[in-house]
């Protein structure tokens, strides 16, 4: 039902471009908009689809990555970004593997859905042997979360290590386990914790994480839980840009029937967010951002709906309202973008 009003209101927003006859014959644009009660079913469905818990993934945080130098930073035209070997991580520390466990189990035990790292990398690394022979960059982080659509990151950092200042030749534990949404990289809730083990004889890392975490969890949990109702609610927060090629003749604010270009994709998102929320940041003839865009969790067939499927959905009715040519170049869950061809 909700993408079903979706894809009707994307039609009607676009259909006057390119033909403005038709747009005197329409001029009861109301007619065309869903109504408040159907807009409140259309939200109450989307609500229903799923009251399950959320899904998490816990992987090692970059911080960790760095420190076993697993991490690589490169700097483009002055924008960085980063190459990380998680398979690495776990041939560095023997021990990540059955940490990042132990924290699934809480998990588990609190009734979160589980997406394994390990068995995504296998996944991901056979589609990424051939981009690399192909000389394609893929972020590998990104590729994860694509591959297995989890709720939540789940960040973990720890060290074991001396106390210099002290007698004490035992090592003590800090770690910090932290929750993400993976769709705008926000943190949700954040748990550290430090000298764990300080009286005890056990440098086993992950039966000190067992111990501990399980009375720490409760927290995160609450917190996690407290922001998937607000998604559930209010709908899942990303961002949007539309771009023009340098050598496209297209301007954004070239019209489009009765409205500007930019014009009709701001109507578009005003009837297909969710409580038409959404924060317009840059506006100019070849470039719009929007944050804080809010769209549904979920498809009428109960499949996640992400930014990319977000954006293919405005990327239909740009292309068949204005006749024009235009990508889905949208690649993370959470950052939907179309570029003007």
């Amino acid at each position: 039902m909700t993408k079903l009003i979706l894809l009707l209101v994307t039609c009607a927003v676009f259909s006057s471009c390119g033909n403005s006859s038709s747009d005197n014959s329409s001029s009861d644009s109301g007619s065309m908009l869903p109504t408040e009660s159907e807009s409140q079913t259309s939200k109450k469905e989307s609500n229903a689809i799923t009251q399950s818990m959320p899904s998490v993934m816990v992987i090692p945080s970059d911080a960790m990555l760095k420190r076993m130098n697993c991490l690589k930073e490169s700097d483009n035209q002055g924008v960085t970004s980063y190459s990380r070997d998680y398979a690495k991580s776990f041939i560095q520390d023997s021990e990540l593997k059955f940490v990042i466990a132990e924290i699934e189990s809480q998990f588990s035990n609190k009734g979160f859905s589980l997406e394994n790292m390990e068995q995504t990398l296998k996944m991901v690394n056979n589609n990424n042997a051939m981009d690399e022979m192909e000389g394609i960059a893929r972020d590998l982080r990104a590729e994860l979360m694509n591959t297995a659509k989890p709720d939540y990151i789940i960040e973990l950092d720890y060290e074991l290590k001396q106390d210099a200042s002290s007698r004490n030749i035992n090592k003590t534990l800090t770690y910090i386990v932290k929750c993400m949404d993976v769709y705008t990289n926000k943190s949700v809730a954040s748990i550290t914790r430090a000298n764990i083990g300080k009286t005890s004889e056990n440098n086993d890392v992950p039966g000190l994480v067992k111990e501990d975490f399980s009375n720490s969890i409760g927290e995160l949990s609450t917190g996690i839980t407290s922001h998937f109702k607000d998604l559930l609610a209010n709908g899942i927060e990303i961002t949007l840009r539309l771009a023009v090629l340098n050598s496209s003749t297209v301007a954004l604010d070239d019209d489009c029937g009765d409205e500007e270009i930019g014009e009709k994709v701001v109507t578009w998102l005003k009837e297909n967010t969710v409580n038409s929320t959404y924060k317009m940041v840059k506006n100019t003839s070849t470039e719009m951002y929007f944050t804080n865009v809010r769209i549904f969790t979920q498809d009428e067939s109960g499949n996640s709906y992400t930014a990319f499927d977000f954006a293919k959905d405005l990327k239909k009715g740009i292309k068949n309202g204005c006749g024009l040519s235009v990508s889905n170049k949208t690649q993370s869950l959470g950052d939907a973008f179309i570029q003007f061809k």
